[in-house]
């Protein structure tokens, strides 16, 4: 499904993350050319040190979640994350449960208050509620968002979710 866009601003979350190099810098730089996409300032949240999710021989995260309004539509958006990632010296994508360290990873969380289920793109993101790190930062920035399919704010998917890695805020946005 693509939604047709136009004019209209609409609201996306997206997690940000990375565990090689200069981590900070290289948010930095992705919320940097995200700006250049969006209508109005970036909102990003605090930071969070996690440590790896689906394989443990991996370097710790840094995460984030931020905020923005645009005018692509879900398929485009995708594109252009893609772009930045590559851009900033992403590799490959994992593939199914292959996780790998990476220089930066952009993931769509929500898109307005949209399902969509295709070969390419799933939102909600389908581990969105499974995993802290992308809990805790969303949490700070919008505790009673709903998502689409759920009658359940996003700070109380964070007090149930399962995930018990550690995760710790390192810095205010």
């Amino acid at each position: 499904m693509v939604v047709q866009s136009d004019k209209r601003k609409n609201s996306v979350y997206l997690s940000l993350g990375t565990n090689l190099g200069n981590r900070l810098e290289h948010l930095n730089q992705a919320i940097a050319q995200l700006q250049l996409i969006a209508h109005e300032e970036v909102q990003v949240s605090p930071i969070y040190e996690s440590e790896p999710w689906g394989n443990d021989s991996l370097k710790p995260f840094f995460n984030c979640v931020v905020h923005l309004s645009t005018n692509l539509d879900p398929i485009h958006l995708l594109k252009k994350t893609q772009e930045i990632e590559k851009g900033i010296g992403r590799g490959k994508k994992s593939q199914g449960t292959e996780y790998k360290n990476r220089v930066i990873d952009i993931d769509l969380l929500t898109y307005n208050n949209l399902t969509i289920d295709s070969f390419c793109l799933a939102i909600p993101h389908p581990h969105l509620t499974k995993r802290r790190f992308v809990l805790l930062p969303f949490a700070d920035m919008a505790p009673n968002l709903l998502l689409p399919y759920s009658s359940q704010s996003i700070e109380n998917n964070l007090l149930h979710c399962e995930d018990r890695l550690w995760c710790k805020k390192i810095k205010e946005k």
